[in-house]
């Protein structure tokens, strides 16, 4: 079920959007939760969704061949995760999982990249913040 255009609005990514713009996110939006130590998504699966982490915390887990996974990274707070479901291939190049209880916001990716190709405008100004916050998750990472 789509949610309200204005908790779309809450998000860093959206907040600088039109109206309309943030309503037809909203309409290929849900919000879900899941509980401690659920696998949102797994490297190397079809990415068909974007996702906002708004509470809770998350890892990111690298497939490291014979050994199995590697944790590389904890995620809490307003964070997007999922984002090479933008970009072809279109797979997911780590996995997720929740940590503790989590709330996201589910994105249906294929659904945003027809709205960031009819509107390259909205598609210009969301690359850019995704890439601001991957940049500084990076930055972070490194420190």
């Amino acid at each position: 079920m789509p949610i309200d255009p204005n908790l779309v609005g809450n998000l860093s990514c959206f907040r600088n959007l039109s109206e309309d713009q943030k309503r037809k996110i909203a309409q290929i939006t849900n919000v879900i939760c899941y509980p401690p130590n659920h696998v949102i998504f797994k490297e190397g699966e079809p990415g068909k969704n974007l996702y906002f982490l708004s509470k809770g915390k998350i890892e990111i887990l690298y497939d490291i061949g014979e050994e199995g996974q590697a944790h590389v990274e904890t995620i809490s707070g307003e964070e997007v995760v999922g984002c090479s479901a933008l970009m072809e291939p279109y797979t997911y190049s780590a996995s997720m999982r929740s940590l503790s209880e989590i709330e996201v916001f589910v994105v249906d990716a294929t659904s945003l990249r027809e709205l960031m190709q009819k509107d390259c405008k909205f598609g210009f100004i969301l690359q850019q913040q995704i890439i601001k916050l991957l940049m500084m998750r990076i930055m972070d990472f490194r420190l």
